[in-house]
């Protein structure tokens, strides 16, 4: 390869931008800018396009892009989009069939830039770094594996790779170089394939110049071949070749969407569309026009003639022109599954645009007629929620019990973590809740303590609603390490990232107040089911419950109806994650909104830092509530390596497990902090005065302020005086001050200081200190 080094740097170098009067017109032939129209990538066979937003356009108010604007989020120059008549706007997509020449003309009067979906046909290796010298390393190891492909470059040296696959082959990426403030490597390689596009002719937003094929694109077909795993063999090529890398994360590569949340009732979905209007101003393109009839045929997938029937009534009555029927049963035609938007689409645009002709509460909840054998023996005027959900009431008769015993209670953490209930988690944000949860739940799925709590093996699911695919992975990857095992021992484990996706387990109907269980939650409950969970985690609180926190009736009706409806349907656990309220962390509560929260749930946990701190590894993680066990259990726990070790707990040292080489009380822990500074500080004075600046509290803390984050002044005031009543510490004089007066402190007495983990259940002996 020593013969291709003086080309690399004309490779990713952008030659000088020609000026207005060398610019060719549309269609004719200039290779290093490459096609100039979207008529000219589908004459060299790359049909499946997309219109990309220009640089500084102006972004319609009403599109989800509006508020990115002017934030690192901008996403215009990237991201696919087309003019409306208040401006640009996103539409769906990943769901549109290939354009027809209608479409490729209106995108290119619109003056949008052009982008080439990626798949098996069109497969892109897109190298994002500006460090010269890695993009050199990249471009050596392309020729390397591939030979000379297409090159794109925006903003050099960044570049991307073109050609196509022999087979399908899902996104993957790895991240390089340092890393910025956010704790992220700066630099990735990505293999674009389904669900992802690219820039193929546009104007650069950071670099205002227009992108470039420097190695001209060739015809579609012409493009060279590869297998997966060639690309795979490349990728690990650059694992070994470039600076502080990753490991090579690979994701689905579009958004599953289970097609039956989005169905409808047919004459809920009929009245919904009947009331929306169809004006210019509300659907002003054609794509606009095309995802509602997507969502029409999504809302009703077994009744597709009377689907196609409320369609082309809708496009009849286009306000602003005339829909020609021949089109429409076209574009109805060429609308294929899987889908992303349903009838709860239809319902809120319905409710936006009809003035108060349809209201989504009309279609998510049905009134139940009175009837006079009612168990209630009187009519009510009042709409409840549907038949369905009424469950029978059922009597026990307690002379049946008579001979027999009562089952055991079953835990699924002991003492923390009943099964069959509803346990709230709360913490900060930023503590650490969605790690703890995603650490309990990989141990109970391989059957392994949980901070040294006995833990039942149980089949887990994790509904994560803040976190990507990809933070899911890391996070795991780091469990992994801490607990000594591997991804392929976690059969009895699923997760859900669920970051950007509409969560709502619930909704109120706003004149009653019944409560209606959304499609996600009986898709969860199905899964759940489908899967044998006897645990399910819900992370959070706030991104399924869309009532009132302090509305002690909603509060309460979505803990046991919803959470604790879903612990009755898998016949287990729930451990729902929540954040504090203000005063619920100044209290040390830990408590949020209603006291209903605490009052519904028969547990409650809350994860905090130590007190007095807000930083640092070390947490505490208190028992709040407990309706089955004792109150007031705590942890210590300490962060160390993307994991929670266990420090400390309230137990005995005997009921800890020793399979966390760690056996300690808080109280052996507290005393094992305070001799360990004492031995590293002879010379301190100290004395056991409340009131002198030598007490022992401000000088332990003031020297040892890690080793005692842990536990409050009075756990280390007990601490130290049961030290010194065993004779393991002793005051003696430790030198002078500047008067030459003897000064006095406390020394250390190892032979009195009998380890605590050398005397712990079973004999067993753990040779490791506590405290680093």
């Amino acid at each position: 390869m020593q013969e291709l080094l003086p080309q690399l740097g004309d490779l990713l170098t952008l030659p000088k931008p020609p000026s207005e009067s060398q610019v060719p017109r549309v269609g004719a032939a200039q290779k290093p800018l490459g096609p100039q129209a979207f008529a000219d990538y589908v004459a060299l066979g790359y049909k499946r396009l997309v219109p990309i937003i220009p640089p500084n356009a102006p972004i319609s108010e009403t599109s989800s892009l509006f508020k990115r604007i002017g934030t690192p989020q901008d996403r215009r120059g990237k991201a696919v989009g087309v003019r409306g008549t208040n401006g640009w706007y996103g539409y769906d997509w990943l769901n549109q069939p290939d354009p027809d020449a209608a479409d490729l003309d209106r995108w290119q009067r619109m003056g949008a830039g052009i982008g080439i979906m990626t798949g098996q046909q069109t497969f892109a290796i897109d190298a994002d770094t500006l460090d010269q010298t890695s993009a050199g390393k990249i471009l050596i190891a392309v020729m390397e594996h591939f030979g000379v492909l297409p090159v794109r470059i925006g903003q050099a040296p960044k570049a991307l790779y073109l050609m196509q696959l022999s087979a399908p082959m899902p996104y993957c990426r790895v991240e390089f170089g340092p890393l910025n403030e956010q704790g992220r490597r700066v630099s990735r390689v990505e293999c674009l394939s389904d669900g992802r596009q690219f820039v193929a002719r546009g104007i650069h937003p950071k670099t205002r110049q227009p992108y470039v094929w420097t190695t001209p694109l060739v015809p579609r077909h012409q493009l060279p071949i590869f297998s997966p795993e060639q690309v795979q063999a490349f990728m690990a090529e650059l694992r070994r070749i470039l600076p502080n890398t990753g490991e090579i994360v690979t994701e689905g590569a579009t958004t599953e969407i289970a097609q039956a949340s989005l169905r409808g009732d047919i004459e809920k979905v009929r009245h919904a569309v009947a009331a929306t209007p169809n004006t210019s101003a509300a659907f002003g393109s054609r794509e606009a026009y095309r995802d509602f009839g997507y969502a029409i045929k999504a809302a009703l997938p077994d009744d597709e003639p009377e689907a196609f029937e409320i369609f082309a009534d809708w496009c009849a009555r286009w306000e602003d022109g005339e829909n020609d029927p021949d089109v429409v049963a076209a574009d109805w035609r060429r609308m294929k599954p899987p889908f992303r938007r349903g009838a709860n689409w239809l319902y809120e645009l319905a409710e936006q645009h009809s003035s108060g002709a349809f209201k989504r509460v009309d279609a998510w909840f049905d009134e139940i007629p009175y009837e006079p054998e009612s168990l209630f023996g009187a009519a009510s005027t009042t709409p409840s929620i549907q038949a369905r959900e009424i469950e029978p009431l059922v009597s026990i008769d307690p002379t049946t019990w008579a001979g027999r015993t009562p089952p055991p209670r079953e835990w699924v953490v002991d003492g923390w973590v009943p099964k069959g209930e509803v346990t709230l988690l709360y913490g900060d944000g930023g503590v650490g809740k969605s790690l703890l949860a995603m650490q309990f739940a990989t141990c109970a799925a391989i059957g392994q303590p949980w901070l040294g709590q006995i833990t039942r093996p149980s089949r887990v699911m994790g509904f994560f609603c803040e976190d990507s695919e990809d933070e899911l992975f890391r996070r795991q990857t780091d469990i992994n390490k801490a607990l000594g095992i591997d991804c392929a021992d976690l059969a009895n484990l699923r997760l859900f990232p669920r970051k950007h996706f509409d969560n709502v387990f619930a909704l109120w109907d706003r004149q009653t107040g019944a409560l209606k269980l959304q499609p996600v939650w009986h898709q969860l409950a199905g899964a759940a089911k489908e899967f044998g969970a006897d645990v399910l985690i819900v992370d959070t609180i706030a991104d399924v419950f869309a009532g009132s926190e302090i509305d002690r009736a909603q509060v309460s009706a979505f803990v046991k109806s919803c959470l604790g409806r879903l612990a009755q349907e898998i016949g287990g656990s729930v451990l729902a994650l929540g954040h504090p309220s203000v005063s619920g962390r100044s209290s040390g509560q830990g408590t949020s909104g209603s006291t209903a929260w605490s009052n519904a749930a028969r547990s409650r946990l809350y994860l905090e830092h130590p007190k007095g701190s807000d930083r640092g590894n070390t947490r505490v993680l208190r028992g709040m509530k407990s309706n089955y066990g004792p109150k007031g259990s705590e942890l210590i726990i300490r962060y160390n390596r993307g994991a929670f070790d266990i420090v400390a707990g309230s137990q005995p040292a005997a009921a800890l497990s020793m399979e966390t080489a760690v056996a300690l009380s808080i109280g052996q822990a507290a005393e094992q902090a305070i001799f360990s500074t004492l031995a590293s500080n002879p010379a301190e004075r100290i004395n056991m005065k409340p009131n002198s600046q030598y007490f022992a509290l401000k000088v332990l803390r003031a020297v040892g302020p890690d080793a005692l984050a842990a536990f409050d002044d009075a756990k280390v005031t007990k601490a130290m005086n049961d030290l010194l009543r065993r004779g393991a510490i002793r005051e003696e004089r430790v030198g002078k001050d500047d008067s030459g007066r003897a000064t006095f402190g406390y020394v250390v007495v190892p032979e009195k200081f009998q380890p605590a983990w050398s005397t712990v259940a079973d004999g067993a002996e753990i040779a490791a200190p506590i405290f680093d």
